[in-house]
């Protein structure tokens, strides 16, 4: 017997976060479309190309929802050649700091409706913070980084004199009594040619590289003096464009520490349930262990209409950190099936409420809705 074809079309896009990418979600999206099928809901499941997670959040969300406006276009169009008549409904899905960039998303059309958004699904994303005990953990290690990374800058510094000096020109630094004072020194010893190597990059030097990886970072914290100065200037001007890097990237993630902000997109993202927009927040949680309370990645809502849209990823394995069970909540959690049935139910309880008129940005529209959002997207 032929399968009857399915009222409506259900696109999901998937966001990755923060330095995330095509990866990050696995075969999460394949399980989720598997689940659903015997339901009677054509899912199609697309994970958003990777993008640059630097600059500001805005920019980020414009060119997201400018490919998403000409995505779900090309979607509805081939299903309507194909013979589809039903609406064409949208569901993001975002991981970490992808959820406040579909967030956003959401906010940016909602007004105009010019995206048929269904509901977001949030994973593990710090839509009002992260939390504490993970930050103070990751400022640790950050410290332990910039110490290292003080080292190689101030071998940079140094290099940079001597190779001044060692080509006759006067070196540039902050104290003129202290250069003088050394520059006395030398006159009573020995002169003698310093050969510093041409700037170059190294080959490891890519810009997702970390610095830890780097050979100035090694040079400058484990070999002697000469030969810091000497790969710290060897690789000058990658030590510049990885800090630009660095740099430009906190100010992606810098959105979370805007709480204002934060409390604000959220409670707008939860309101627009009257708009016919479902929304709910799927948070990794590792389980108390002796004397070892719950541990979350994110800040969880103190409100309770605000938390009642949030709900557990459990990830019960031993000797994992919060960042660990963020990262791996997709593919290696022993939830991860959990989550893929979990997202499966929540999907269909909104086709089927959408069915009914009680969701969709359609509601109150009757039959005309599908031929109306054709318009919209055309």
């Amino acid at each position: 017997m032929a399968q009857a074809a399915p009222q409506e079309l259900v696109i999901a896009v998937l966001v990755h976060g923060f330095k995330g990418g095509a990866d990050t979600f696995g075969s999460f999206p394949a399980r989720v479309q598997a689940i659903l099928e015997p339901c009677g809901i054509l899912l199609e499941p697309i994970v958003y190309p990777a993008y640059d997670t630097r600059g500001e959040l805005i920019t980020a969300v414009d060119n997201h929802v400018t490919w998403l406006i000409q995505t779900v276009a090309e979607k509805q169009a081939r299903y309507r050649e194909l013979g589809g008549t039903g609406p064409v409904r949208l569901i993001l899905m975002g991981h970490s700091m992808g959820g406040l960039v579909i967030a956003d998303s959401l906010l940016s059309t909602l007004p105009s409706a010019s995206l048929p958004i269904l509901g977001l699904i949030a994973y593990d994303s710090p839509l009002i913070g992260l939390n504490p005990a993970v930050f103070k953990s990751t400022f640790d290690k950050a410290l332990d980084v910039a110490s290292k990374g003080q080292a190689a800058l101030a071998a940079l510094g140094a290099g940079y004199g001597l190779f001044k000096s060692a080509t006759g020109k006067k070196p540039s630094t902050p104290d003129a009594a202290a250069s003088r004072s050394a520059a006395e020194q030398k006159k009573a010893q020995p002169s003698k040619e310093v050969a510093v190597p041409p700037p170059a990059e190294s080959a490891s030097a890519t810009p997702g590289s970390n610095w830890m990886s780097l050979p100035y970072l090694a040079a400058a914290g484990l070999a002697g003096a000469g030969a810091a100065f000497g790969a710290a200037y060897y690789n000058r001007d990658t030590l510049a464009r990885h800090w630009t890097w660095a740099t430009s990237h906190l100010s992606f993630v810098g959105e979370l520490w805007k709480t204002d902000e934060l409390e604000r997109r959220l409670e707008n993202v939860v309101a627009a349930r009257e708009k016919g927009v479902g929304f709910h927040c799927f948070y990794t949680l590792i389980p108390a262990a002796g004397s070892t309370p719950d541990r979350t990645f994110l800040v969880l809502p103190h409100n309770a209409v605000l938390r009642a849209r949030f709900s557990p990823a459990t990830d019960a394995r031993r000797d994992i950190d919060e960042i660990k069970a963020h990262c791996s909540m997709f593919d290696q959690s022993p939830g991860t099936y959990a989550l893929g049935q979990e997202t499966a139910r929540l999907i269909t309880e909104w086709v089927e409420s959408a069915r009914r008129g009680e969701m969709g940005f359609w509601r109150g529209e009757g039959a005309m809705g599908a031929q109306k959002q054709d318009e919209k997207l055309v």
